[in-house]
């Protein structure tokens, strides 16, 4: 069995997303998921991503890693407890959108994981020089999640939009 194209373009953008924000694209998946009833059989992933406690937690998780991120205590997302996680995450995002494709999943988890590292890096590497400066860095944390909003929902849309599965 292959993997789709749709579905290894939307782990590098749910991938991209987890370095951006670590906690945002579990918690895009599990509302996504969330709304699907096509879940059995999807694997652990997804059933880990779609379960009662992840969907009342992530959000609470996003939201809070959003606002903190403004913060000029805020750890850099580069340490390596970070970046452990944020691989974590992303791996995991994906393999829940592989399952409910039914598509092997460890193609697409290893894609998230890399692009969570990648992303990672990157935005430290865009927003450092702007950290001594809060009201800049402030916006530029905005802009940042609106950018991660905006991939992680077209990612979303190109691994489900043929498969529906929704109420």
């Amino acid at each position: 069995m292959t993997t789709s194209s749709n579905l290894l373009w939307a782990a590098l953008a749910i991938g991209a997303v987890t370095g951006m924000r670590s906690m945002l694209s579990p918690a895009l998946v599990s509302r996504a998921l969330s709304e699907r009833d096509d879940l059995d059989g999807a694997g652990e992933a997804a059933q880990l991503l779609t379960s009662d406690s992840a969907q009342t937690f992530l959000p609470v998780l996003a939201a809070g890693e959003m606002l903190g991120d403004k913060m000029p205590f805020a750890p850099d997302r580069t340490i390596v407890p970070s970046m452990m996680f944020r691989a974590l995450s992303g791996g995991v995002s994906a393999a829940a959108l592989a399952g409910v494709r039914r598509e092997p999943m460890l193609v697409p988890a290893l894609i998230g994981a890399t692009a969570a590292l990648i992303a990672a890096k990157i935005g430290l590497t865009l927003r450092k020089p702007y950290q001594p400066r809060p009201l800049v860095n402030a916006a530029l944390g905005l802009a940042e999640e609106g950018l991660a909003l905006t991939v992680g929902r077209a990612g979303l849309r190109q691994a489900l939009n043929d498969q529906r599965g929704g109420r």
